[in-house]
């Protein structure tokens, strides 16, 4: 007895009515819309109200994306007193008016640390003849691992240590050191102790040379270290210091840094 099935495949030049239906046009119960080009669209179209309410974007009206660090709210320096940056950001910090003690301003200070941020992360700084303690908390305050702040005055002193807790700073992160500039430094340059930033204020004529022969033998500046010398803007300092090398001079009014790079 002949098959049925095979007889009717035969007939219809060999496809089954399955088939014929699988390559028919689609019906009403699939899904999406048909496109003309036999693709089928799985989304719903919009309408003409919708379009008419959102236009197509166009190439830059897209708005600009903006990184994190760019959504953070800076805070507003008023005071030559103040943090410029760092986690302290806008602490005030206090002062001894009637001593005369030299304050860089601000704005020389954002540019030196911003040229000295790499070597400022987990890097020990040596302030001398320190005032209020600014320059050290600034480095403290942008990464610095230790701060030594070399100071004279009891009061400035006391200054310092008021300046530290009100950032809270926590003991281990600095040191405050009680005596004169020069003689620390002989005495570090003995124990062979170092740091890899070393500041120093301006410099008083009669002290320039003791100073700069302390500098030159390489006393608390390790190799590959920088100083920072503060001076007026009409002042110049040599290209060479025994052991030292001229970096880069930053000039803000009549305000000057020398960076020095230990070879």
């Amino acid at each position: 007895m002949e098959n049925r099935r095979s007889s009717y495949s035969r007939a219809q030049g060999g496809r089954s009515p399955s088939n014929r239906n699988r390559n028919s046009g689609p019906s009403e119960t699939s899904r999406g819309n048909s496109h003309p080009g036999g693709k089928r669209r799985f989304f719903k179209k919009r309408s003409s109200a919708s379009d008419s309410k959102m236009p197509p974007p166009r190439p830059g009206d897209r708005p600009k994306t903006r990184k994190p660090w760019e959504n953070v709210k800076r805070l507003k320096i008023t005071s030559e007193f103040q943090i410029t940056d760092g986690r302290h950001q806008g602490t005030l910090l206090e002062n001894v008016p009637k001593i005369n003690a030299n304050v860089s301003s601000q704005k020389l200070r954002e540019i030196l640390f911003k040229v000295l941020s790499r070597k400022i992360r987990a890097g020990r700084f040596l302030d001398l003849c320190a005032g209020n303690g600014t320059m050290g908390i600034e480095a403290l305050s942008r990464g610095a691992m230790l701060g030594t702040f070399v100071e004279r005055s009891a009061r400035m002193r006391t200054c310092i240590k008021k300046n530290l807790e009100k950032c809270g700073i926590k003991d281990g992160h600095f040191e405050i050191v009680g005596m004169e500039a020069i003689p620390f430094l002989r005495r570090v340059g003995r124990r062979r102790r170092f740091w890899d930033i070393v500041y120093c204020g301006s410099l008083a004529n009669t002290e320039q040379v003791e100073y700069l022969r302390c500098f030159g033998n390489g006393y608390g500046i390790r190799p590959g270290g920088l100083l920072i010398i503060e001076h007026n803007s009409d002042a110049s300092l040599p290209d060479r210091i025994g052991l030292l090398k001229l970096w880069r001079v930053i000039t803000k009014d009549d305000v000057a840094v020398s960076i020095y790079d230990r070879i």
